[in-house]
């Protein structure tokens, strides 16, 4: 992984948009960026709404085969990005036990990856990459989404790293890291874990 590099992120704080994996014969770490990326117009069917419950969500996965991911909106703007490791994970009890609700009570947008927060890269930087590239910048960043946007910062598409995961057939280390004072501060005064 020595001779892969970190690509720049530029700010994300950007109206989001629409999202699917082009698939290619052989497709292998050396490749091109482009083969991950979900492009915008693919999203929309992948959308759902920011008041879906934790169990609706996990239906609509299990029914439209989608297990890695789904898209959290409104008619055309991403929101978020929600993962079905995360529903299924600990993180949904360790929010629902901070907000002091049920888990039953929990939807898809107090769980989801918000777009505004994930990083993003320029489309042109995309292109002359490969996935090892996409792939060490979302270790090195500890993210899991990474939004690309075209020279306008308008969103074009998404990253994920379970489509890296799944195209490259080995995992992706994600590990969350403290991007705030207040990350820190409930990690050492409050001993709670970053999600």
């Amino acid at each position: 992984m020595n001779d892969f590099k970190i690509i720049p992120t530029v700010d994300s704080s950007i109206s989001c948009a629409n999202v699917s994996v082009e698939t290619q014969p052989y497709v292998d770490i050396h490749s091109s960026a482009e083969h991950v990326v979900n492009d915008i117009d693919c999203i929309v069917s992948q959308m759902i709404a920011p008041d879906t419950s934790i169990d609706e969500a996990l239906t609509v996965m299990r029914l439209s085969n989608r297990k890695s991911k789904l898209y959290v909106g409104t008619d055309t703007k991403l929101l978020g990005v929600v993962s079905g490791f995360t529903l299924v994970s600990r993180v949904v009890l360790m929010i629902a036990n901070r907000k002091g609700v049920a888990r039953a009570d929990l939807t898809v947008s107090d769980v989801m990856s918000q777009a505004y927060k994930m990083p993003a890269l320029r489309k042109s930087n995309v292109h002359r990459a490969c996935i090892g590239d996409i792939k060490k910048t979302m270790e090195s960043l500890g993210e899991a989404h990474i939004q690309v946007v075209d020279e306008n910062n308008k969103i074009c598409g998404v990253i994920s790293s379970t489509d890296i995961s799944r195209v490259l057939d080995e995992p992706v280390y994600i590990n969350a890291t403290a991007h705030s004072f207040k990350d820190y501060f409930d990690v050492m005064q409050k001993h709670e874990e970053l999600i």
